[in-house]
């Protein structure tokens, strides 16, 4: 299943002047699949010449996490993420020449071990990079380096479980009815949990019982064993008075196979002066 595109630029530094030299594009930016241990999937993967000269684009493999959302690459010297997959993605041929506006395939085979330990789900990433023109005296070269993510699913007795907790509000220092809530959220589970799986909100209610706010939980793909602090942001109107405020947070993680999903709630108060 191809899932929304993510695209990875990375910039490689050389020295003193600059050498800009082509750009590639990749489909399919993103691979979910649903692969029982024991068992392999091909596909290829279609990398095109952006630019207006010939390059030659090498592939590697990199696990990956992605604690904001945004993959980072791992290297495999200091890989040390439980649901790194970088052991089970190969890519063929190792490089490839690409003439301007044409495009090539490199081949990828993803296998699931038998025995997968921890269980849960693997996170690899085909990445290809754009080998730099041998440069003549000093120079800045930058290059560029994208990524073909693979989200591999195992299957069985696999579910994504979030945490949250470390709660804070605060008053904008600068506009008081600016209302700052933040939180640490953390997948403890074992497998990814996509933006579409998770809804969320925070109500604030007066004294009185009455919704006087809310703010939106806008979530982003969350990987097994990543956490981050989220930050939401509400304007109380200018009728609001200073009081004690009740925050009400609740939370739904669907699950997959039409499990239960999980909801999660909290609440605290907070006095806000205006």
């Amino acid at each position: 299943m191809i899932k929304r595109a993510v695209l990875i630029v990375l910039l490689i530094v050389a020295a003193a002047s600059v050498l800009v030299y082509a750009g590639v594009s990749i489909s399919p930016a993103v691979t979910e699949i649903l692969l029982p241990p024991g068992t392999s999937y091909e596909g290829d993967i279609m990398v095109q010449n952006t630019g207006e000269k010939p390059i030659v684009v090498e592939a590697v493999v990199r696990g990956f996490t992605s604690p904001e959302g945004v993959p980072i690459l791992l290297d495999p010297a200091i890989d040390h993420y439980k649901y790194s997959g970088h052991e089970l993605l190969t890519i063929t041929p190792a490089e490839q020449r690409i003439d301007p506006g044409k495009g090539v395939s490199f081949h990828y085979k993803v296998e699931m071990p038998k025995d997968l330990v921890p269980y849960g789900g693997r996170y690899a990433a085909a990445v290809f990079r754009v080998k730099p023109p041998a440069a003549a005296g000093a120079q800045v070269v930058v290059t560029t380096q994208v990524a073909s993510l693979f989200l591999l699913n195992p299957g069985g007795d696999v579910s994504p479980h979030f945490t949250f907790k470390d709660f804070r509000v605060w008053q904008d220092k600068g506009n008081p009815r600016l209302i700052h809530c933040d939180r640490l959220i953390t997948n403890d589970g074992n497998i990814h949990a996509d933006a579409e799986q998770m809804y969320g909100f925070m109500q604030i209610v007066d004294q009185d019982g009455y919704i006087v706010g809310q703010m939106a939980w806008h979530p982003h793909t969350m990987l097994p064993d990543n956490a981050y602090r989220d930050e939401a942001t509400w304007e109380a109107p200018e009728t609001l008075r200073s009081g004690v405020y009740y925050f009400y947070m609740t939370v739904i993680i669907y699950r997959p196979d039409g499990r239960e999903p999980q909801r999660y709630t909290a609440s605290f108060e907070e006095e806000l002066r205006f």
